[in-house]
């Protein structure tokens, strides 16, 4: 739903891209606000230029380097041409989507003949870009034309046309670009910024131009006959007229610009921070130079939007808003997007602006060999709570796991959270996260349904690990079943015969290793040491006895139980079983190396 201030009478609601860069074959849906998230060079920015090649406010060149690469191939064939394809559908003052173009609206006199309706009799726009080889230019030509039909996926080649488009009637859907290079100071400099496009019309009465121009060359003055090295560098430049010519006196210093239309080269911002001085904007970090850059643009729609004669439809791409920004300024910031008009596309690496974001408008890309796959949730059948549950179990805590290469799911215990990490980077040789894999507590067994419907959803491979208590097993059955997968799953981990991690560890095997760590840790000196020992050595049930001293001191013991047994001298010994075969699958789905 969008704002009333947003309203244009038009969405884009969806994007088909083939051959550009690595989307061989990327459908998108647009919401009024579409976040794409992903892994870095799973085609995101690759997406929001192929948007500013078919829209852009401005030139874009394309070379064969934008042009899809097959892995086999070295370079592209001339004949594969780059297809970019926009449905726009009208809207209500509401931003929904309506079945026809009202009468008399704007849209019907830009597009007229270009307007097609499908099956059902609903009206649309549908705006092709492409790019072919032009043999005899020596470069990829652009043209875009309109389209009689929305075709399946499938068939886009049979697509019919109906004349071209002129780029007045691209116009008023510009795509602005902002990636993640946007800095402030670059726009007070640049004459093609934002900022110069606003403030180079200040919008005043000519008396009133009159009057400031007489008062800023009053201050001139003041300030040459006031200074004796100005005076002294004027009357020098005054013998400019002796060597190239013209008149004596004509030189004069203007310390400030003399006319309005000049003052704008020379306009700069004052910040501050709280109790600090004020500097000026371009002396400031580069968070803050970028975040102004946003915002200059937000001021710059805004004024546009109010003050055009014709409907205009705001598009921004904006690509890592977050860039340079702490935690707290990037959670904030996410409200700042929100008021900026018309549609916004988002790409963004930060979890925390992912945390504030609906979940539906995630478009996730990842790599699949040399091509980008985008999919996005599916939220039509569930329920509210449902999806509020994903916000709220998910989203608000551990938004990174929308960034993982794959995710291992267990209860959440203390132990577990400790000791998987270290398991798993004595197995592979790095740490988990440097591979990409998130390993996530989810908070009970009872919720895991949240953690597996945004995988699914987003399909980054998940894995299991869980304790073999019955209610456990019952709630990890549930939650499968209603993810829409077997609960014989191979990729479910369930420790064997009813144990929890504890019991599951508390073997003979590592009965040793184990009680070396509880003396270490629980003895105060050599001494003590050496009493606890001898009172271990009597126990009758040692292996209970270490089991129950695991479980009450949960926080203490995970790490150093993983420590321990992957520092065993026996290799088969470093890993139990179940950790074994569970890394075994991750290894050969993920096509990772084992090291350790």
């Amino acid at each position: 739903m969008c704002a009333i201030s947003q309203f244009s009478g038009v969405k884009i609601e969806e994007v088909r891209i083939r051959n550009f860069r690595s989307l061989k074959e990327v459908d998108v849906k647009l919401d009024w606000l579409t976040v794409i998230i992903g892994e870095n060079n799973a085609g995101k920015t690759s997406f929001l230029d192929a948007l500013f090649v078919a829209i852009g406010a401005g030139r874009h060149n394309i070379s064969s380097d934008d042009i899809f690469l097959a892995q086999s191939e070295t370079k592209a064939p001339k004949e594969r041409e780059v297809i970019i394809d926009l449905l726009i559908r009208p809207i209500d003052k509401g931003g929904n989507i309506i079945d026809i173009f009202p009468e008399g609206c704007y849209w019907i006199e830009l597009y007229g003949e270009g307007i097609s309706q499908d099956d059902d009799g609903n009206e649309f726009v549908a705006i092709r870009t492409q790019m072919r080889w032009d043999s005899t230019e020596g470069g990829y030509e652009v043209e875009r034309k309109f389209l009689a039909d929305w075709q399946d996926p499938n068939r886009l080649n049979l697509s019919k046309v109906k004349g071209s488009v002129s780029s007045y009637q691209i116009k008023p859907l510009a795509l602005y670009l902002l990636d993640a290079k946007r800095d402030i100071k670059e726009e007070f400099q640049s004459r093609n910024s934002f900022w110069y496009k606003l403030i180079s019309d200040l919008g005043l009465e000519n008396g009133k131009i009159t009057e400031i121009e007489a008062e800023l060359g009053r201050i001139n003055e003041g300030i040459i006959s006031g200074s004796g090295v100005l005076g002294h560098l004027q009357e020098h430049l005054n013998d400019l007229y002796k060597t190239i010519g013209g008149d004596s006196e004509s030189v004069s210093i203007t310390p400030i610009p003399r006319h309005l239309r000049d003052l704008s080269k020379g306009v700069d911002v004052n910040y501050s921070t709280k109790g600090a001085q004020s500097f000026p904007l371009s002396r400031h970090g580069m968070g803050t130079r970028s975040l102004a850059a946003v915002l200059t643009f937000r001021a710059y729609m805004t004024w546009k939007q109010r003050n055009s004669n014709d409907n205009i439809h705001p598009m921004l791409a904006l690509e890592e808003p977050e860039s340079h920004l702490h935690p707290q300024a990037q959670r904030a910031l996410f409200s700042q997007i929100e008021e900026i008009p018309g549609q916004r596309i988002i790409s963004t690496h930060s979890p925390y602006i992912a945390g504030q974001t609906d979940v539906s408008k995630f478009r996730h890309f990842r790599k699949v060999g040399e091509n980008t796959m985008v999919t996005q949730m599916d939220t039509s059948e569930l329920e509210a709570d449902d999806i509020h549950k994903i916000d709220r179990m998910v989203m608000n805590t551990r938004g990174e796991i929308l960034y993982a290469n794959a995710l291992l799911l267990f209860e959440g215990e203390q132990t577990e959270d400790q000791a998987l990490p270290i398991f798993a980077e004595k197995y592979w040789g790095q740490h988990p996260n440097a591979l990409g894999i998130s390993m996530v507590g989810v908070g009970g067994n009872g919720r895991y349904l949240p953690f597996l419907r945004l995988a699914r959803s987003f399909q980054i491979p998940w894995y299991i690990f869980s304790d073999g208590e019955s209610e456990t097993i019952t709630n990890v059955d549930k939650a499968l079943s209603k993810a829409g997968e077997p609960i014989t799953s191979t990729r479910r981990f369930t420790i064997p015969d009813g144990k929890n991690f504890e019991e599951y560890i508390s073997v003979q095997e590592y009965e040793d290793v184990l009680i070396d760590v509880i003396l270490c840790t629980e003895s105060k000196n050599p001494h003590h040491k050496a009493a606890l020992k001898a009172k271990w050595e009597e126990e009758t049930n040692p292996l209970q006895e270490i089991c129950s001293t695991l479980e009450k001191n949960k926080t203490l013991y995970g790490k150093q139980i993983a420590d321990a047994i992957t520092g065993m001298e026996d290799e088969k010994l470093r890993f139990p079983p179940l950790i074994r075969s569970l890394f075994e699958k991750m290894s050969d789905d993920l096509g990772l190396e084992k090291r350790g």
